[in-house]
């Protein structure tokens, strides 16, 4: 979230030229200012999204306030009402999340009626994923006219291959240089299929338990990688898998692992961390679903596989470190494509163009 803040304060900057037209709210920065914003900007306030109140127009009407760019505003929120009110003229919704889920034709129709006739709502959606987009379209009968896709972008200068030092690992977790390493970076949630790697790394050392290959999950808080380790008791996979906890030394560890992995066996709309392996030069191996599927090109920057196959997950990462020809061409390929496609850069690029012609064509 906070680089998604810096990205735009930056495209706001971009467009309107001067830090004193541009403004932020928070939910609540009590326990501290926003470190996501420049430290000399004092521009922000507070604002209870889900019972706002009538000061937001003053707040307006006072700094000439014209245009609002927030996250995840629904069709339906009161602040749409307070924003017109205050005088914004054009309201852009940024959603990182799923919208809705897919509607049956009846029901769509209603809900399309319903965005229709709704005197008070966005002017237009950016979504980070195609899949995202449908659910708006075909769950929360938004007009696709008024949607775009706009993808997430990653900082490539500190996600690279070029800092890959195997030493790293070593010296961090006691992982053997010689290891081939399997990095998840994430959350521990059910639906984020870390269950599923550890079925994987069981199998494989089932199968093989010479083998080198060894798996590193990280984003574990509080107990959260107890019932994995429970999972992987009394097997060989429980030499063969670390759990590093909350980090944030992500960037050296994707940069001196071999293979990003997302097993996510529910929603999944288009995550960060896939990019940041791919900017690492790691080729992803990832659950065919939704937004997730659009983050790697199957093939040739990694490896789709059946959500929650943990025998077909096994098999790529075995096929990999079998073919070294194969892996330093995806290698290469993942890290291309996120240069040309998903750069914070291009991120910045493409959204100060759409929010400029929005405005321009309003």
């Amino acid at each position: 979230m906070s680089a998604l803040e810096r990205t735009f304060f930056d495209v706001a900057f971009a467009i309107c030229r001067d830090r004193a037209k541009i403004h932020f709210s928070f939910t609540d920065y009590s326990r501290g200012r926003p470190i996501s914003l420049p430290s000399d900007f004092s521009n922000y306030i507070e604002i209870d999204y889900k019972r706002p109140n009538l000061d937001i127009i003053e707040y307006i009407k006072k700094n000439r306030i014209d245009c609002v760019f927030a996250f995840d505003l629904s069709v339906q929120s009161k602040l749409n009402r307070l924003f017109r009110l205050g005088g914004v003229k054009y309201i852009i919704s940024y959603w990182g999340s799923e919208m809705s889920s897919i509607q049956p034709p009846g029901k769509l129709l209603l809900k399309k009626l319903e965005v229709a006739f709704r005197r008070y709502k966005p002017d237009c959606f950016i979504f980070e994923s195609e899949a995202m987009r449908e659910l708006a379209v075909k769950g929360r009968g938004v007009n696709k006219k008024y949607t775009y896709v706009i993808p997430t972008g990653v900082d490539t200068d500190k996600f690279t291959p070029l800092k890959r030092d195997k030493k790293y690992l070593k010296d961090k977790f006691g992982i053997a240089e010689s290891s081939f390493v399997v990095v998840y970076s994430g959350h521990m949630e059910e639906r984020k299929g870390v269950d599923v790697i550890m079925k994987a790394a069981i199998h494989l050392h089932a199968e093989d338990p010479d083998s080198n290959i060894v798996f590193l999950v990280c984003g574990n808080r509080d107990g959260e990688e107890y019932q994995y380790l429970q999972q992987i008791k009394n097997t060989n996979a429980s030499e063969h898998v670390v759990f590093a906890g909350y980090r944030k030394d992500i960037p050296e560890i994707m940069a001196s692992s071999d293979v990003g992995v997302i097993a996510s066996t529910g929603w999944d709309s288009f995550p960060m961390s896939s990019l940041e392996m791919a900017s690492s030069g790691l080729p992803v191996l990832a659950s065919n679903l939704q937004g997730l599927s659009e983050t790697i090109q199957d093939g040739v920057t990694g490896f789709l596989f059946n959500p929650g196959d943990h025998v077909e997950l096994a098999r790529l990462i075995s096929h990999l470190t079998t073919n070294p020809a194969l892996y330093k061409e995806m290698s290469h390929s993942a890290r291309k494509r996120i240069e040309a496609e998903f750069s914070f850069q291009r991120q910045r690029s493409r959204l100060a163009q759409l929010i400029a012609n929005i405005i321009g064509d309003k």
